[in-house]
């Protein structure tokens, strides 16, 4: 099986945080009159992206149940920023650096002076900002946007360290770490795969573990070009375990586990409750002793999971014509003015 940039993962990790500046909090912009100073206090973070980059901002948001957080991350999957913001620090990530939604919601953060830290492989995003001396962070490429994720998601831990919403650095190789140990069970994400074949993947996740849902729904979409559900409780155990007694066929239920998931004793009685109704979920285990080491491990090896399955059904894991198609329609169409 042909896990293709997963190997990469470590030093995409390891050579993206080599780039974010050490003086990130010493600028000081003026953008159309408006003067943006980085030293200032902040009182949110907003995490801007689409797809495989917006996925950043669902996996900071579970860290954030874990550590510290000095103030709240919100995420922004649009091409408008959230409204009634007081003194956000806006993060733009777009791997490709021409994610139209990204670029506006960049753009519309300097109109209005929030201070912006851009991170990209290059493209529009980076001319944007760079030729307004708003800090960008170049950052390694990969086969994809998906593929690439440890060098989108680790310039943002130190980001986040640098503005003191969280303390991140004594777990970063930790996260590294919960990479490699996934990237050893390779054949148990075999076992896996053929377990999901001709089926419809119910994914069951805690809030606190949101992204890693997701993110494997995300995958399996794009990889392996496969249909999911993601139900995220406590809220999907009052409505989507509805279903559950319907018996449908084709099902295949799936739970995410988290170590020291404070909501662990909830999801046991959630497994006894969809097993008592001749639906016995596959129990999936995050493994790590920090909370980012589980949740690397979990997303690299649920990553490898839809490889696997789009292996065995024959599909090209890479490429997403449905998605090219839609962003060239909205090109022409001239949906967005960036």
């Amino acid at each position: 099986m042909n896990i293709i940039d997963y190997p990469r993962w470590p030093s995409l990790a390891r050579e993206s945080i080599l780039n974010v500046p050490m003086d990130l909090r010493s600028i000081k912009l003026n953008i159309n009159g408006r003067i943006i100073d980085y030293s200032e206090e902040i009182d949110s973070v907003v995490i801007t992206g689409m797809g495989g980059s917006g996925v950043v901002g669902d996996i900071v948001n579970d860290l954030c149940w874990f550590w510290d957080c000095r103030v709240p991350i919100i995420v922004s999957k649009n091409m408008r920023l959230p409204r009634r913001l007081s003194k956000p620090l806006v993060i733009a990530i777009s791997y490709s650096g021409n994610t139209a939604e990204t670029i506006m919601s960049a753009n519309e953060a300097l109109t209005k002076g929030y201070p912006v830290v851009g991170i990209t492989t290059g493209g529009k995003l980076s001319t944007l900002l760079g030729n307004r001396g708003v800090p960008v962070i170049l950052v390694p490429k990969a086969s994809a946007p998906r593929y690439g994720l440890p060098a989108l998601l680790y310039p943002t831990l130190v980001i986040l360290e640098r503005f003191s919403v969280a303390s991140v650095t004594s777990e970063l190789e930790s996260g590294i770490s919960g990479i490699e140990r996934a990237l050893g069970h390779v054949d148990d994400a075999t076992e896996l795969a053929n377990q999901l074949l001709n089926s419809v993947p119910v994914v069951w996740v805690t809030e606190s573990r949101r992204g890693v849902g997701i993110r494997f729904k995300n995958d399996l979409n794009e990889n392996a070009k496969y249909y999911s559900v993601v139900s995220v409780v406590p809220e999907g155990a009052h409505n989507d375990i509805a279903a559950v007694i319907t018996k449908q066929g084709g099902l295949r239920h799936m739970v995410i586990m988290g170590p020291n998931d404070y909501e662990g004793l909830y999801e046991e009685v959630l497994i006894d409750v969809i097993s008592s109704f001749r639906a016995k979920p596959i129990i999936i285990k995050l493994e790590g002793k920090t909370p980012l080491e589980a949740e690397m491990y979990g997303i690299t090896y649920l990553g490898i999971v839809t490889l696997a399955l789009a292996g065995l059904l024959g599909v090209e894991p890479v490429s997403t014509e449905p998605i090219d198609r839609l962003k060239s329609l909205l090109s022409e169409r001239r949906i967005f003015q960036v």
